[in-house]
């Protein structure tokens, strides 16, 4: 088991003492704060693996696609990939809590240009790209790009919530499905398996495939 997983089961069990009904005591606020500290730290350290891993992603799935239109060319078929069918629940956008909301306003004013003219001209850029994923997630529904810019420009969170922790852990175990699925995908594994392995890949796809006449 990994430090960082052990780590979050033994701040699982602390928070299991936590009273919702007394969240703004000291000590519920101290606990609050303690598993905040301990997800931003892997919310940032996932961000990077997911980044890394859909790059990879986009060039194993253009490489395959590339050489699998050039395999069923030479083969005179038509290519399996012509008529690839929308997985059932894509998009679906989900419902925007209110510490959400509160945070991507908070997020608005932290990258408005009033607030970054002064800043180095990479650091405006940076923030204008922040400020653009937050705005993709709040439209999408998909709220890693809320959580990410809040947590790289460090925006700060008048109240600590555990309401708001458990949906910055969902979308952190979201975004760890995601990668999940990406490296069990065919594509991923076609473009990191042997030559012998792609083509055996290629056989199987197309061996129902229609000749063109």
């Amino acid at each position: 088991m990994k430090d960082w997983q052990k780590m979050f089961e033994k701040q699982n069990d602390e928070i299991e003492k936590f009273d919702e009904t007394k969240q703004n005591t000291a000590e519920n606020q101290k606990l609050l704060k303690k598993k905040f500290n301990k997800l931003k730290h892997k919310a940032l350290y996932i961000d990077a693996e997911y980044e890394e891993t859909c790059d990879i992603f986009s060039h194993a799935q253009s490489e395959f696609i590339s050489r699998m239109f050039s395999y069923c060319a030479d083969k005179k078929i038509k290519s399996p990939l012509e008529s690839k069918p929308k997985e059932e629940g894509e998009n679906k956008k989900q419902e925007t809590s209110d510490e959400l909301k509160d945070l991507y306003r908070e997020i608005v004013k932290a990258t408005h240009p009033d607030k970054t003219k002064d800043l180095p001209e990479h650091e405006i850029e940076e923030r204008k790209e922040l400020y653009h994923e937050a705005v993709r997630g709040k439209q999408e529904g998909d709220y890693w790009g809320i959580f990410k810019a809040a947590l790289e420009l460090d925006v700060p969170i008048k109240k600590l919530s555990f309401a708001y922790l458990e949906e910055l852990e969902n979308t952190i175990n979201s975004i760890e499905q995601k990668m999940h699925k990406m490296k069990e995908d065919l594509m991923y594994k076609w473009y990191y398996a042997d030559e012998r392995i792609q083509a055996s890949i290629f056989e199987q796809l197309t061996k129902n495939q229609e000749k063109y006449e």
